[in-house]
């Protein structure tokens, strides 16, 4: 059901009458939302609940205890605790929590059939809740409701990013739905109805959090992957910090004690860290480092109540994403924080068993519980104006709306579908779906498989073989070979689709319409309607030409090949021709660690060179574009080294700069050892760049320069994880490490 219809039906039974049922079939592919349940042996008595009802599942976040939490809320089930995904309450008793937008139409009818909130009585019986990225802020009612459970005696833990974490384009992060406010101090952040005056009040004590626990977050933007390491003593942080070591910082905020008898910091900045600006930080992103800074770790006393906060999420999430984006349907980029170096791990865990322990006291004002420090300027001239003037920090696009529901893609949370529905949102999911020429929906086979028998489909795969002679044939996934589905061959396909009759067919990417069924007692497509191999526009290595990424629909992963002519909008974007047509162009939006390299402004030499790029299909300033990049390559020698290594092969520059958690394979130089005999350090063959490739024992005594002082000076390609390796960017996991001639 479209969303606009629904809100109108809700509309109407809140006005006119009560028993009204409103159909909420579409979206319930998603019900009922997870719970862990310890062991009767196990079970410590105490529930934590992670809050979805407000976010932390827009653009890459995907903060549920089913995907990108599950590493912390399955290390919380392992100490005994219940832990509980809540969605909010179901007032009409369908079974489905509906969201509906009472921000934009901020009237009693919206706030009324709203089921997306915090309610006390709903949240009573947990002794944790967990803020993990709110991304819409909260009505009077409902801040209301939370300081009524901080009175009951338990905890919440507010979990931040960096300013501008506006992950769905709403004109809201997290710092200021936490605040109780926006940066902008303009009218229209004047919402009123149940939110009221959102408005930046222009001083360091106004606002819901501070007045609530004497502590704010700063609009600061933070990168030091190393981690602060200023933790305070055991006894200063009331047990929390036992055990805790330096917590890396990927890109988040630091807090600022006003009232240090209700708040503390527990992690800091020493003197000897350097962290630096974040890279898209929209203002100087570091206003006084150090201490001064204010903690990036702490935790408060609210009367009978206790809280904790925290300015990043990276050292806490892991790299198994339940949803797709809202706005494209592409795959989310998580990272293993949680075990990474200068994870927050043991912290994490601390920090809830402090904040499920009710204790009576109501300052930190004694010897038994010391009071905090005061931040020196707790409201920097930076975040007294908003440099965004109220708008969010680009525009959604593609029919994409964060207020309304049924424009979320397909597996995102709370669209009306998941994978695989023949129901398509607005945004098509572009690694399980997207839409055929005929303006059908295409899947995957591994979606196809979990439909079940009878469901019209239209499956995108690649033909492995013959299946009963030339009466049907197997065709595998795309991106796992081993998932694989039968298609049975109608009389007038056999000549051309049989790899009996036409064994040329293996290996081709097929496109088949027709009906699940089950042939030969194994899952398989039938009655089949059409069926077409998928041609043309790939490069020798698999990447779309310019030509063919432009007919891609908005939202597609896509590995797009083309020559860079200009620069687009200074520093942050290119221009990309097609190879044959040049006329044919499609913009580039390059992502902060790209810029040096790859923008034609920062770097003319790029003009002219064949670049391979991985993104999104997306519009940029209104034009064709690839956005979300993940992978940039100079095709021919730009990036991997010369004509050295293989065609995918990424500079050590290139692998510096991707994402931890991206699988690589990277060319470089060894330069020398590193933990002899456990690492060594490959530099780029272009530039002064190095990462540390972690050796496996089988690897040491061929490559560990301690071994073998030969390979320093040696020139080697490495396929492996990018990750960190005693704090520095590095290559783990490492699965082959082969030695280049004729590449120095």
């Amino acid at each position: 059901m479209d969303l606009s219809i629904w809100r109108q039906s809700v509309f109407f039974c809140a006005v006119f009458c009560v028993s009204c049922f409103v159909s909420a079939v579409p979206y319930d592919w998603n019900y009922p939302a997870p719970v862990l349940t310890p062991s009767p042996a196990n079970d410590n008595g105490k529930v934590v609940l992670f809050d979805v009802s407000h976010g932390g599942t827009e653009g890459n976040a995907d903060w549920v205890i089913d995907g990108g939490f599950s590493d912390f809320a399955n290390a919380l089930l392992n100490e005994g605790y219940t832990v509980e995904e809540y969605r909010g309450v179901d007032k009409n008793s369908d079974g489905i929590i509906q969201f509906v937008d009472d921000y934009n139409t901020p009237t009693a009818a919206a706030s009324n059939a709203n089921e997306a909130i915090i309610s006390y009585s709903a949240i009573s019986h947990a002794d944790v809740l967990v803020l993990a990225e709110s991304n819409r802020p909260f009505t009077q009612a409902e801040l209301a409701d939370l300081e009524q459970f901080l009175a009951a005696g338990k905890g919440i833990f507010f979990i931040a990013d960096h300013y501008n974490a506006d992950r769905n384009l709403n004109s809201w992060d997290a710092t200021e739905v936490f605040n109780g406010y926006n940066r902008s101090n303009l009218s229209q952040f004047n919402v009123g109805g149940s939110y009221g005056d959102l408005r930046h009040p222009g001083s360091a004590s106004a606002g819901w959090l501070v007045q609530n626990f004497g502590i704010r977050f700063r609009f600061n933007a933070i990168d030091w992957l190393p981690g602060a390491s200023d933790i305070v003593s055991v006894y200063q942080g009331e047990g929390i910090t036992s055990g805790v070591t330096p917590v890396l910082m990927a890109g988040g905020a630091t807090l600022a004690i006003v009232d240090p008898s209700r708040a503390k910091g527990l992690v800091y900045f020493s003197s000897s860290d350097n962290p630096s600006s974040w890279g898209n930080a929209i203002d100087s992103g570091l206003y006084f480092g150090g201490s001064a800074e204010g903690p990036y770790v702490a935790i408060a006393k609210s009367g009978a109540g206790k809280a904790a906060f925290i300015g990043d999420s990276s050292p806490i999430e892991d790299n198994s994403p339940k949803y797709r984006r809202e706005d494209s349907g592409s795959t989310k980029n998580t990272y293993p924080g949680w075990t990474d170096s200068g994870n927050a791990a043991q912290l994490s865990l601390n920090i809830v068993d402090w904040l499920a322990t009710s204790e009576s006291y109501t300052h930190f004002n004694s010897s038994a519980h010391p009071a905090g420090t005061s931040t020196p300027n707790p409201l920097a001239t930076e975040e007294l104006t908003d440099p965004d003037n109220g708008q969010p920090w680009n525009t959604p696009s593609g029919g994409y709306d964060p207020w309304d529901h049924s424009t979320f893609a397909n597996g995102a949370y709370g669209a009306p579908n998941g994978l695989g529905s023949s129901s398509a949102s607005s945004s098509s999911s572009s690694s399980s779906t997207t839409t055929s020429s005929s303006g059908g929906t295409i899947i995957s086979v591994a979606s196809a498989l979990s439909l079940p028998n009878g469901s019209s489909v239209t499956v995108q795969g690649v033909v492995t073989q013959a299946v009963n002679g030339q009466y049907a044939l197997e065709m595998a996934d795309e991106n796992n070979a081993s998932v694989t589905i039968y298609v049975k061959l109608e009389s007038q396909y056999r000549t051309e689709f049989s790899p009996v009759n036409n064994p040329s067919i293996v290996g081709e990417t097929l496109l088949v319409s027709g009906v699940r069924d089950a042939y030969m007692s194994s899952p398989s497509i039938e009655t089949v309607t059409d069926m077409q191999v998928v041609t043309g526009g790939s490069s020798s290595s698999g990447a779309l030409n310019v030509t063919a990424a432009l007919a891609e629909p908005v939202g597609t992963d896509v590995t797009a090949i083309g020559v860079i002519t200009q620069g687009i909008n200074g520093i942050y974007a290119l221009e990309m021709a097609d190879e044959n047509t040049p006329a044919n162009t499609i913009y580039v939006k390059l992502e902060s660690a790209y810029r040096d390299e790859f923008s034609p402004v920062n770097n003319p030499s790029v003009l002219g060179e064949t670049l391979e790029v991985s993104g999104t299909r997306d519009n940029y300033m209104s034009q064709p574009s690839i956005e979300y990049v993940t992978s940039m390559t100079l095709v021919g020698g730009g990036s991997g080294g010369g004509s050295c290594g293989s065609p995918d092969a990424v500079s050590v520059e290139t692998a510096y700069a991707s994402s931890q958690g991206t699988d690589l394979r990277v060319v470089g130089e060894v330069v020398g050892g590193v933990n002899d005999p456990y690492a060594l350090e490959l530099a780029d063959l272009n530039s002064s760049t190095t990462v540390y490739v972690k050796l496996e024992s089988s690897q040491r005594a061929q490559y560990s320069p301690a071994n073998n002082p030969a390979i320093v000076g040696e020139v080697i390609e490495v396929d492996g994880t990018r990750d960190l390796y005693m704090s520095y960017p590095s290559i783990e996991s490492v699965t082959s490490i082969e030695t280049l001639s004729g590449c120095n």
